[in-house]
């Protein structure tokens, strides 16, 4: 038995070259003071280091964007004596002319003159610029644009309305992304942001103080040195980087990162080393980096052994399996001679254990990993740079949420705004200044995406099944709502995580994209079936998107998977209160009423189907709901797919009813 090592006096400092932990981040990762702290330090790298100009931070609160956005600009103050931080934020309704340009008016001998100026992203701008996009994922496609053209670039140019400006981006950006919606944005975009952290369990902000506005604190004097190079405090030396930095900054991110992100952990540790004042970039450095973002640091690499000697082979496999499973061929040989084959594999090998209790959604879980994309496959949405025909023209065609502007030919939708600044723009050369001239050549009108004219409407009954996958049943009316891009109206029915279980809950998705859905699919099962409410909340959905929607449907399926033993009446349900009565079988008859309201509706575009989990006892009542409902049912438990009268479900979800 060895002795343990003596620990150093209490007196001695740690050397941060040598010792990747010290003066580093106090606290595990998911400790909320050492969150703040490394928020804090990022946001510094971010600020003091011209290459860390994209932050990424993973599951942070939406309540927390803008406290962390004034953290930002007043960094970036400190950083940039005079005018304030210019900020702008980006969403999904960001168009081009809010970014690359600004109109100015102004009164000129002729009357009112109209003139374009560099937008907030044209820089220079009068102080520090700074980007703020509080969701990656439903940032829109000018904004994607400007993110891939300006960070990280050596120069940008744009070209706008007739504006020519060329300029060096100087601009830092701040993004929030929650990690579920990772598998939404593309990884081409998410490799631009240098600097990421996963803030999963921050959940307050620390208050300001009061010599530090919008910090959670008082800055070291190291910190300020670096950040107020105007103030009087002289200017850091220049860096030098040490040989084993690049080498160990490859170890760290593996043979497969891009050199993006060896760029960024490089450029984090030479903040890191300017931070604490000194000179020289080290490996150290480059742990503390990783330590930073959050980065598995990996062993350093060992020295390439002499010929001839050994060193210790890998470990032995446990007792009971096998070390190799390839099959034995000729010449593999071990040290003491041929290899014999290996065991027969168990006709029952062991699974790893589950955990027993409520599930977490997919993608609550906290990523440890800076790069949560390498583990998510990215979810192409179907021919997604083709827009989907329009069942109508005319006036019932210039509907929807307006993504655009273009010349229109006509007077009906126009852009009122658009059309008077592009009159504006002639308003000299057509001699008229005492009053606002508009040409057939001027007119915009709105671009407008096409409203979903599908609907799929699913009731999940959680508390059915307790021992069986649904998801093989529900797989072809998933993929006939993915192919014609139908909106998705979901009712979840005795779910465990329900606000109350004498309820059922329902949202609407836009599409079959949406994490929600995910979510809903595996969510555990609870104890009360409120059945019939849950068949109510899907009949309102189906009458207000026949009788209200603004595009109308043209055909619409409704999907139910339960067992039939709803247990919850539909009064207690709305009263949300329990009776002191006994139920008996009033669950079950209120949901049968239900259904049979919704089988009165139009038969010629709604088409009802009951996925029967096939449990025991009360197995017909499945066949009752789908007779109420004039539906048709399909056995969910058949090996090989789904089939209604021994035809597969696809054949009938492609061929119509």
């Amino acid at each position: 038995m060895t002795a343990p090592a003596p620990e150093p006096p209490a007196d001695s400092p740690a050397d941060p070259d040598t010792d990747p932990d010290a003066g580093l981040l106090p606290g595990p990762v998911t400790d909320p003071a050492g969150l703040e702290h490394r928020l804090l330090t990022a946001l510094v790298c971010a600020a003091v280091e011209p290459g860390l100009s994209g932050v990424l931070l993973f599951d942070l609160a939406p309540e927390l964007v803008t406290p962390v956005a004034d953290l930002l600009a007043h960094l970036l103050d400190l950083s940039s004596p005079g005018p304030a931080t210019v900020r702008t934020v980006l969403g999904a309704a960001t168009r081009d002319e809010d970014l690359w340009t600004r109109p100015r008016l102004r009164r000129g001998p002729d009357g009112i003159a109209f003139s374009l100026a560099p937008g907030p992203l044209t820089e220079p701008v009068p102080g520090p610029a700074l980007a703020v996009v509080p969701d990656l994922a439903r940032l829109g496609v000018t904004g994607m644009r400007a993110v891939v053209q300006l960070l990280g670039a050596d120069v940008a140019t744009v070209e706008h309305s007739g504006l020519r400006h060329r300029w060096r981006p100087r601009a830092r950006w701040l993004a929030a992304l929650r990690t579920e919606d990772t598998e939404r944005v593309s990884p081409h975009l998410l490799d631009r942001f240098p600097v990421r952290l996963s803030v999963a369990g921050l959940r307050t902000f620390p208050s300001t103080s009061g010599d530090s506005p919008g910090l959670p604190g008082p800055l070291p004097d190291a910190w300020r040195t670096v950040l107020e190079p105007a103030a009087g405090h002289p200017r850091p030396d220049p860096l030098s980087l040490t040989d084993a930095l690049a080498s160990r900054v490859l170890e760290l991110l593996g043979p497969d990162a891009g050199h993006r992100r060896a760029l960024a952990l490089a450029r984090i540790a030479r903040a890191l080393t300017r931070l604490d004042g000194a000179t020289e970039v080290t490996a150290a450095r480059a742990e503390q980096a990783a330590r930073l973002i959050g980065l598995p640091s990996a062993p350093p690499s060992r020295a390439p052994e002499a010929p001839g000697v050994t060193g210790p082979g890998p470990a032995p496999p446990p007792p009971g399996t096998s070390g190799d499973r390839r099959t034995p061929r000729r010449g593999d040989t071990g040290p003491d001679g041929p290899r014999p084959a290996p065991p027969g594999r168990p006709v029952l090998a062991p699974e790893p254990a589950e955990r027993i209790g409520p599930a977490a959604a997919p993608g609550a879980t906290a990523h440890r990993t800076p790069y949560p994309e390498d583990e998510a496959v990215p979810l192409a949405e179907f021919a997604s740079l083709r827009t989907p025909w329009r069942r109508t023209a005319g006036p019932g065609a210039a509907r929807g949420p307006v993504i655009g502007v273009r010349r229109s030919r006509d007077l009906r939708d126009l852009a009122y705004v658009r059309t008077a600044m592009e009159a504006a723009k002639y308003q000299a050369v057509r001699g008229r200044p005492e009053r606002l001239a508009v040409a057939p050549a001027d007119l915009r009108g709105y671009v407008r995406a096409p409203e979903p004219e599908r609907m799929l409407t699913l009731v999940l009954d959680h508390t059915c099944r307790a021992d069986w996958n649904w998801h093989a049943a529900l797989e072809p009316f998933l993929q006939w709502a993915y192919i014609h891009r139908a909106s998705a109206q979901v009712v979840e029915v005795g779910g465990a995580t329900a606000a109350s279980e004498l309820r059922a809950e329902s949202f609407t998705a836009r599409s079959l994209l949406d994490p929600r859905i995910t979510a809903a699919l595996t969510r555990p099962p609870g104890r009360a079936t409120p059945l019939a409410h849950g068949l109510e909340l899907a009949g309102q959905a189906l009458r207000r998107a026949f009788q209200h929607h603004r595009a109308g449907l043209v055909e619409a399926w409704l999907v139910v998977v339960t067992d039939g033993r709803g247990n919850v009446p539909l009064d207690t349900s709305r009263r949300d209160l329990r009776s002191p009565d006994p139920v008996a079988g009033r669950g079950v008859d209120d949901a049968l009423a239900v259904a049979g309201r919704i089988s009165a509706m139009d038969r010629t575009r709604l088409h009802c189907l009951v996925v029967d989990p096939a449990a025991r006892p009360y197995a017909e009542l499945p066949h009752l709901l789908a007779d109420a409902l004039g539906a048709t049912v399909i056995e969910g438990r058949v090996g090989g797919g789904p089939t209604v009268d021994g035809h597969p479900v696809e054949a009938v979800t492609d061929g119509g009813w």
